[in-house]
């Protein structure tokens, strides 16, 4: 059942390849919210609805049930499932920066994990009474149509598989759709077009909300009061659910794609040099993916350039889509690392710069130990073995010992006490999270934000389910008794004992690791990178991850140390290390603008290092031109955007200088330089200060 699930997020996932932002984990950890968020949620409130309901009316618990199965209970899941779009969605960050592909995947994660936690409440403990299919599969014989959990054969060779499904009266059996999949991706596609869109086009987002809801309520409907008409209906939906989210997606990726193409002509400094002498082609990304493949040397066996290109990417997308609907201003910052990391790459674009020496040296942990915290990662693998015991390896026929073994005796007195080890846990868990929530919140880009809240929610829910099977537990149900006593919408929850849930709760662990916030603000990857390091490099650590550290590493001669004099003196050239190059563009430079200021060189000789100046506790930076009004003048180019906060520093120092003087501080920069570093000089030392010129 988990790898039906998952198997149908991976085939959106790989299908969404063009255009989405998200990563591979932000999306399974959606999967993970759909389980402990939504699915802790809709629980929670539909046992108060029909308790308070029927208490109100005084109608029976059975009779409150079915009727609110097609009336109240389709509307409120569906809503339920999206609402941790809707949330991250209120972080102008989160909607500027997803397009409405990453909607789409994340609201199919969200389905899936939800449904998948129907099958598990239902069949995770039947391992022992399934019978093995001949064709594939395992069959539950609990009714005249059983219900049937695909075996691997079927889940690879389905689009979109369903956990578990009804077993076919003729023919050999198949999985079939995934309905909370494929609906709650068209909701998803639904809060995109509320959040990325404007005008009366924000309206089109109720439709696919509309979809999923009335699809649910007749799905629920035919199941309760079995309507001929709504069943041949519901039939007929069924057979073309699947085309559902292909759909979603081909209008997410036809509305991406125009952004990210408008976004690539107008925003500066998002593309590699190879990019832009190839047309913007694909084949430049793939061949500095091949750099770590084809070099001597495995480094671990990991395909780091293919990582770098990945993490890249993602974070260019981002950018894109925050740009088309942000003013450039707000942006900056992202704008800034997108640069950083594109000088970076086409630095390291060379086979010289991939030496496995370097790369070891970057990654290895400072002191050369091991770090206490990496223990840490071992407290939930062990508090979860327990659980992935039980419901892992124990679910299937051959080795249902395991479940006799915890299901019995002793052993729900044994996942009790792993589940209440596991709440400290989560417990600690939360403070951590709460802990790091500003320095998260502060980073650039929303995909951090979000997993952060995503993270918080699977806490949350997990620490509040908890809560109530320990009270469960230690009451008199005991750990073997049920978690609910009476009937309840959820027919899955009719059966949930426990143990079961303590089980589920022990799972959750996984999806917190690491744990604590130790990959949230990016000081675990920034950590690691050995030796000081800019702030560029630092801000690259934490959005590209270990990817960003190894970058730096491949980079460093072409970036960090090409890149030292306030002139560019190194940019005569694509990593061009020779002097003559590198100072006969400096004294061009110079020399045009000494022409436009009336001005004049102060080192005597165009190209070479200018006046001196320091600002104590900041360092020094040169003086290419003093102005014919005595203004110190700043000279560069295009490489100023590959390290903002070094440029910003020098803008700084300048501008002191000029102030002890009583002179104007004013940078001069050639035409094609990245915006992004024209309006960080503007923004220290005025727009009228900041000067574009031609060579």
């Amino acid at each position: 059942m988990v790898t039906a699930a998952v198997w149908g997020v991976l085939q959106l996932f790989a299908l969404s390849l063009l255009t989405r932002s998200v990563r591979l984990s932000t999306v399974l950890l959606a999967v993970v919210v759909g389980v402990y968020g939504c699915g802790v949620v809709t629980a929670l409130l539909q046992l108060a609805y029909t308790r308070l309901y029927s208490d109100w009316s005084g109608q029976p618990l059975p009779q409150v049930v079915s009727t609110t199965g097609y009336t109240v209970a389709p509307w409120l899941e569906e809503l339920v499932k999206v609402s941790p779009l809707l949330l991250a969605g209120l972080s102008l960050k989160v909607r500027r920066q997803w397009g409405l592909t990453d909607f789409v995947l994340l609201g199919g994660a969200l389905g899936a994990g939800f449904g998948l936690l129907e099958g598990v409440l239902r069949f995770g403990l039947d391992s022992d009474r399934a019978i093995p299919h001949a064709a594939g599969g395992w069959v539950v014989p609990d009714s005249i149509f059983p219900p049937y959990v695909p075996g691997p054969e079927q889940v690879f060779g389905a689009w979109l598989p369903a956990p578990f499904g009804e077993a076919a009266v003729v023919g050999p059996p198949v999985a079939g759709t995934f309905s909370h999949l494929v609906w709650t991706a068209a909701a998803g596609l639904g809060v995109g077009l509320l959040f990325r869109c404007r005008g009366w086009v924000r309206l089109l987002a109720v439709v696919p909300v509309a979809l999923a809801v009335v699809h649910h309520t007749v799905n629920n409907y035919v199941a309760e009061e079995r309507g001929e008409a709504a069943g041949q209906w519901l039939d007929e939906l069924d057979a073309k659910a699947w085309a559902v989210p292909l759909v979603c997606l081909l209008v997410a990726l036809v509305v991406d794609l125009h952004v990210l193409r408008r976004g690539k002509r107008t925003v500066p400094g998002v593309l590699l040099s190879a990019e832009r002498a190839d047309g913007d082609s694909v084949a430049a990304l793939l061949r500095y993916s091949s750099w770590s493949l084809t070099r001597r040397g495995s480094w671990r066996r990991i395909p780091w350039s293919v990582l770098i290109v990945l993490r890249y990417v993602g974070l260019r997308r981002a950018l894109l889509y925050a740009s088309a609907v942000e003013r450039p201003e707000q942006t900056e910052r992202l704008r800034g690392a997108v640069a950083d990391a594109t000088a970076r790459m086409d630095a390291s674009d060379r086979g010289g710069a991939w030496r496995p020496e370097e790369i070891r040296a970057r990654l290895r942990p400072a002191g050369g130990g091991v770090s206490w915290r990496r223990w840490l990662f071992l407290v939930p693998c062990v508090l979860a073995l327990p659980a992935l015991l039980l419901l892992g390896v124990g679910s299937f026929t051959s080795t249902a010992g395991l479940q006799n073994f915890f299901t019995t005796g002793n052993g729900p007195q044994i996942l009790m006490g792993f589940g209440v080890a596991a709440l400290v846990w989560i417990a600690w868990q939360l403070f951590c999270l709460l802990r790091t929530a500003r320095a998260v919140t502060a980073q650039p880009v929303a995909e951090r934000l979000a997993v952060h809240r995503f993270r918080l929610v699977t806490a949350l829910g997990a620490a509040t389910a908890g809560t109530l099977l320990l009270y469960r537990g230690l009451g008199e149900a005991g750990p073997e008794g049920k978690a609910i006593t009476t009937f309840h919408l959820l027919d899955a929850l009719d059966a949930f004992l426990v143990y079961l849930g303590f089980a589920l709760l022990l799972l959750s662990l996984l999806a917190l690791f690491p744990p604590g916030g130790l990959a949230l603000a990016g000081a675990g990857a920034a950590a690691t990178a050995g030796g000081a390091i800019t702030a560029g490099a630092a801000l690259d650590a934490a959005l590209l991850g270990t990817a960003g550290v190894v970058l730096m590493a491949v980079s460093a001669d072409g970036v960090e140390g090409g890149n030292s004099g306030s002139g560019d003196k190194g940019e005569g050239k694509k990593n061009s290390t020779d002097p003559a190059v590198s100072d006969a563009v400096g004294a061009a430079r110079e020399q045009k603008v000494a022409e436009l200021t009336n001005g004049r060189i102060p080192s005597g000789a165009p190209g070479k290092p200018g006046l001196k100046v320091t600002k104590p506790g900041a360092g020094t930076s040169d003086v290419d031109v003093i102005g014919g009004d005595g203004s110190y003048i700043a000279v560069g180019g295009p490489a100023k955007a590959r390290n903002l906060a070094k440029f910003g520093e020098k803008c700084h120092i300048l501008k002191y200088a000029a102030e002890q003087q009583g002179v104007r501080a004013q940078v001069y920069l050639e035409k094609g330089t990245p915006e992004a570093a024209l309006n960080l000089a503007r923004r220290i030392l005025g727009d009228g200060n900041v000067h574009t010129f031609v060579r």
